[in-house]
């Protein structure tokens, strides 16, 4: 008789409300559009003229600013293993590669080095992945656009040195490593220097060697995170109140173990 394995998932944390990911709405792409209208500079509103089957960073960037969160590279990854049907498109993930303090793709050099200055990056012996940028008008730049570092934040990411490029994998990991194996179906693509985009390609792909920012294509989808949010709290919740009843459990087990020790040693 085969053994049967189940897993015990605790009932708190299979009812939780878990995040889901989605594609943009239509609603959700009129309101882009409506927000496009406010920028003045031609080329900055030519960067944004994204469609709704369509994404590029610019895009993806402007969506979070107006509150419509869209899926980080971690939650892309989730996605795709939870069975969200991504076959034939390619989606943006909020957040950018920088390599160098340059470009040499001349479109880039500008954003490149302005990104570099402002978060005061000085060595580069790992790419740095780019996260929490806000776009701002900028005549300076060949997109019109470049970036606000308020919300920033740096990831050191080993994994994505140009060394790795072509290399296949099996999967990305929450905290941005690459699970790389021969064996694996999936294929890196890495450029060497400057800025670059991140996304999931077409075959599932993991792409940062795409140096046009405002490039955008017919496969492109934007990928929407639902903005419940409850479920990170009510886990963190639940884990305090089971650290909580741990230390209760614990103290009162040295307790009566102390208790049980003075009475052997005849105290």
């Amino acid at each position: 008789m085969e053994t049967q394995t189940t897993k015990l998932i605790p009932r708190e944390i299979a009812k939780a409300d878990w995040l889901e990911a989605r594609f943009l709405s239509e609603d959700e792409q009129t309101k882009y559009e409506e927000v496009c209208k406010r920028f003045n500079l031609d080329k900055a509103r030519n960067s944004l003229n994204v469609p709704l089957q369509g994404s590029n960073l610019f895009k993806v960037l402007l969506l979070n600013q107006e509150g419509i969160r869209t899926a980080t590279l971690p939650e892309l990854e989730c996605a795709l293993e939870n069975g969200m049907d991504l076959k034939g498109t390619y989606e943006d993930a909020p957040s950018v590669i920088l390599r160098s303090a340059g470009d040499s793709y001349a479109p880039n050099d500008y954003l490149a080095k302005d990104l570099a200055r402002k978060l005061k990056l000085r060595s580069f012996k790992t790419p740095k992945i780019i996260t929490g940028l806000r776009i701002i008008e900028d005549e300076d730049s060949d997109y019109g656009l470049s970036f606000d570092i308020k919300d920033a934040q740096i990831i050191e990411a080993p994994d994505f040195d140009s060394k790795n490029h072509e290399r296949k994998f099996l999967k990305i990991n929450p905290d941005y490593s690459i699970e790389f194996n021969d064996a694996g179906k999936r294929t890196f693509y890495v450029k060497n220097d400057g800025l670059s985009r991140l996304y999931l390609g077409r075959n599932s792909s993991l792409d940062s060697d795409c140096s046009d920012l405002a490039g955008s294509s017919s496969y492109g989808r934007v990928v929407v995170v639902s903005a419940k949010g409850a479920s990170q709290k009510f886990l963190e919740s639940k884990l305090s109140d089971l650290q909580r009843d741990r230390d209760e459990e614990v103290a009162e087990i040295n307790k009566r173990y102390s208790q049980a020790e003075a009475i052997l040693r005849g105290k």
